[in-house]
């Protein structure tokens, strides 16, 4: 896939990650707490479903965009990510622009994620002791993630901020060096270089809309 460049098994820590911090978090509540908390729910949900998700690639399908959807997209910073992502397109376009690309981006998001959405068992997370500036409205969450096959740890680093609303929301993760954002703001360029922001805008569009049609066929 023209967009694709982290590997598989990366994609799986990338949606792991982010379903652990799968809900706002109040300035009166530090965003370690609230991830350490959310951790239990979500594993819940995904033995409830696991053999279901083994065998049904369709079910697999609706599990993922059901976690997605509910504990992911709504507490991302999308406007963040998505102006880092597309840098000095982001300061040209329009606002319709702009809401089509966050829409689009989010859809692939939760197209990309949900095959990787079986890689989940037997994975395990220690946190790392949380300091934060109380004056920065950023903090960083720091964990290790534990595949449970004897390899090493792999660190994990939730760059988060306050909103308006005094809010916790993720604009970005770091697993094992390598930048969610910085992945695609390298891949989208490119893509912006070849055919322009609407031109990406469409592929992205058409690479979701193809992937429900599969989906609905699946299911048929």
């Amino acid at each position: 896939m023209w967009f694709m460049t982290i590997r598989y098994g990366k994609l799986a820590w990338f949606l792991m990650a982010w379903l652990l911090f799968s809900t706002s978090v109040s300035a009166e509540e530090g965003p370690d707490v609230m991830i350490r908390n959310l951790t239990e729910q979500v594993m819940d949900q995904l033995l409830l479903e696991e053999d279901l998700m083994k065998t049904d690639p369709a079910h697999t399908q609706q599990v993922a965009r059901m976690l997605v959807n509910e504990f992911v997209i709504p507490h991302m910073d999308m406007k963040l990510m998505s102006r880092w992502i597309i840098g000095k397109s982001w300061r040209k376009a329009t606002a319709e622009q702009r809401q089509q690309f966050m829409d689009e981006f989010a859809g692939m998001l939760i197209r990309t994620y949900a095959g990787a959405l079986v890689e989940f068992r037997g994975k395990s997370v220690t946190f790392k002791p949380f300091h934060r500036n109380p004056k920065r409205k950023d903090a960083v969450v720091r964990a290790e993630f534990s595949g449970g096959n004897g390899g090493p740890p792999i660190p994990v680093l939730f760059q988060v901020r306050q909103d308006k609303q005094k809010e916790w929301k993720v604009f970005d993760i770091i697993i094992d060096g390598v930048s969610l954002v910085k992945n695609y703001r390298s891949s989208f360029a490119a893509e912006i270089r070849k055919v322009g922001l609407d031109g990406l805008i469409k592929r992205l569009s058409t690479h979701n809309n193809n992937d429900g049609n599969k989906i609905a066929e699946e299911q048929g």
